[in-house]
């Protein structure tokens, strides 16, 4: 059993350092709840036991097992693909001039370098081995296993075509992980960002208890 009975909210994350953020950034900022965390939903259902959680936090990107010979794409070849990338001055070119809606022109030039960028980083995610499978699955297991328990993504990596996969597979909700230019800036970003995060996380919860209307 937990501690004092309270609320428990399961983490599910391959990664130590994201458990070591829960463990010492978030969890100390919600004592009313304990903070099961684990890798796998299976260790999950196990600690449970007869309990049943409050929310489930998940992460979504994670490494797939079907990948059998996951690799780092060679610098050589991501700087081939780079070359071929527009510039910031093929953005400006003849900008002043376009004869149009020049703000829409704009941001749809900025926008084909960071679809460029898009698509390269998830051409090199899919040599790795890491995609969306690792959340979606834990998501399957929660629904089939505690059926009205929110559960919602806590992620980092994620992207448009993440998103869209999370709605369409029934979470209920996505939350961005903070991310700083290093482990200690991120530590930092991630307590500050704690109690608001905590604050979404207790409305959706509460919103889950209230009795529906017949």
């Amino acid at each position: 059993m937990t501690e004092d009975r309270k609320k428990i909210i399961c983490f599910i994350d391959d990664s130590d350092f994201e458990h070591e953020l829960v463990r010492h950034e978030i969890a100390p900022f919600a004592p009313d709840f304990y903070f099961l965390q684990t890798y796998t939903f299976e260790k999950t259902k196990k600690e449970l036991a007869a309990q049943k959680p409050s929310l489930f936090l998940l992460d979504l990107w994670g490494q797939d097992p079907e990948v059998e010979k996951p690799y780092l794409t060679p610098k050589a070849e991501l700087e081939n693909r780079l070359a071929s990338f527009k510039t910031l001055d093929q953005v400006y070119d003849g900008l002043e001039t376009f004869p149009g809606d020049q703000t829409n022109e704009y941001l749809k030039r900025l926008f084909t370098i960071v679809d460029s960028w898009r698509h390269l980083f998830e051409m090199v995610c899919d040599r790795i081995g890491q995609n969306r499978k690792y959340g979606l699955s834990n998501l399957k297991y929660v629904r089939e296993t505690y059926p009205g328990v929110p559960a919602v993504f806590y992620t980092r990596k994620s992207l448009i075509s993440d998103a869209v996969a999370m709605i369409q597979a029934g979470a209920d909700g996505l939350f961005i992980k903070p991310t700083g230019s290093n482990d200690i800036d991120t530590r930092r970003l991630t307590r500050e960002y704690a109690p608001r995060l905590l604050a979404d996380l207790i409305a959706m919860m509460n919103k889950n208890e209230q009795p529906r209307l017949k």
